[in-house]
C-alpha cells in the first residue's frame, strides 16, 4: 500500500458549526510527532541493550515493549479516526480518546479493511493477514510487565521477568513493529486521501459535506 498524495494532517475536521469533530480535537500533526517520538526512543532502547540476556536483564525488554505499545496506540487510533467514516457506525470520538485497549482498537481497523477490501494490501513484515495481525497486537497487549509479575510471582526465581520477557527478542520485536507502524501509518494516510476525495466529488454534484460511507 504506497502512500497517497493527501495527508491527512492537510485539514481539520469540522463540523458546520466550526468545532472539531475528532478525538484529537485537531491536534492530528501533534499526535503524530509524539507517536514518532515514542518510536524513536523505543529504537535507541534497542540499540543499548545487552546482548546476553538473563533471567533477570530481561526486564530490561519491558519500556522497549511499553514505548512501542504507546506508539501503536496512537497509531490505530489514527486509522480508526480515518477509517470509520467507511462505516455503517462511526466511532464515537470520546470512546476513541478514551481507550486504550489494542485489542479493541484492532477489531475496528479490522471492520475498515474488510469494508474496504483491502486485505490483500494489509500487509508487512510479520502480518501478512488480518488474522495474523490481531494475534499479533493481541500479543502486545498482553505483554504488561506489571501484570506479568503479579500473576506469575509464584512460578519463577525471585527477582527474574517472567517466561513471556524471557523469550522477546528485542531486535525482532522492534523490526516487526516497525513495520507494523509504517503499514498503519500509510494506510491512514490512504485512508484520508480517500475520504477527501470523496468529499470533492459530493460537493462538484452539490451534495457539499453530507456525505457518508457508500461501501457496506
Amino acid at each position: 500500500m504506497k502512500k497517497r498524495p493527501v495527508s491527512r494532517f492537510s485539514r481539520p475536521k469540522a463540523k458546520k458549526s466550526g468545532i472539531i469533530e475528532s478525538w484529537h480535537n485537531g491536534a492530528d500533526a501533534e499526535i503524530h510527532l509524539y507517536a514518532q517520538s515514542l518510536q524513536k526512543a523505543a529504537k535507541s532502547l534497542v540499540e543499548k541493550l545487552e546482548p546476553k540476556q538473563s533471567p533477570g536483564t530481561a526486564w530490561d525488554v519491558c519500556p522497549i515493549i511499553w514505548l512501542y505499545r504507546q506508539a501503536l496506540e496512537l497509531h490505530l487510533k489514527a486509522l480508526v479516526g480515518e477509517g470509520s467514516n467507511f462505516l455503517e457506525s462511526k466511532t464515537d470520538p470520546i470512546s476513541l480518546y478514551r481507550t486504550h485497549s489494542l485489542r479493541w482498537l484492532a477489531q475496528i481497523v479490522c471492520q475498515v479493511i474488510k469494508t474496504l477490501g483491502w486485505e490483500s494490501d494489509f500487509a508487512c513484515e510479520g502480518v501478512s493477514s488480518l488474522a495474523e495481525f490481531s494475534s499479533l497486537l493481541n500479543e502486545i497487549e498482553s505483554l504488561d510487565p506489571v501484570s506479568c509479575a503479579v500473576h506469575f510471582a509464584s512460578g519463577r526465581d525471585h527477582g527474574s521477568a517472567a517466561q513471556s520477557f524471557q523469550k522477546v527478542s528485542a531486535v525482532q520485536f522492534a523490526r516487526k513493529v516497525d513495520a507494523l507502524l509504517e503499514l498503519l501509518d500509510v494506510t491512514a494516510d490512504a485512508l484520508a486521501a480517500m475520504w477527501d476525495q470523496r468529499a470533492e466529488a459530493a460537493a462538484d454534484e452539490g451534495f457539499g459535506g453530507d456525505f457518508g460511507p457508500t461501501i457496506h
